[in-house]
């Protein structure tokens, strides 16, 4: 009885592959809207990268400036 229900759970899905995209956001909306996930995707991967360049950046000043006092 099981098998007979995941089969036609199956069918089901397979004759309504619509139904599962059916995110608004993925497959609509204009050329803008792509390009600002985009560009947010761009930002958000590189600011973690930032923000620890901008520690070691602090962490060699204050190196040098500790050096420099002695």
């Amino acid at each position: 009885m099981s098998r007979l229900v995941l089969w036609i759970a199956i069918g089901f899905l397979a004759v309504l592959p619509d139904a599962a995209s059916a995110c608004s956001v993925c497959y609509g909306g204009a050329e803008e809207s792509r390009k600002a996930f985009l560009f947010t995707t761009v930002l958000l991967s590189m600011l973690p990268v930032g923000m620890l360049g901008a520690f070691a950046w602090w962490v060699w000043r204050s190196i040098k400036e500790t050096d420099g006092e002695r």
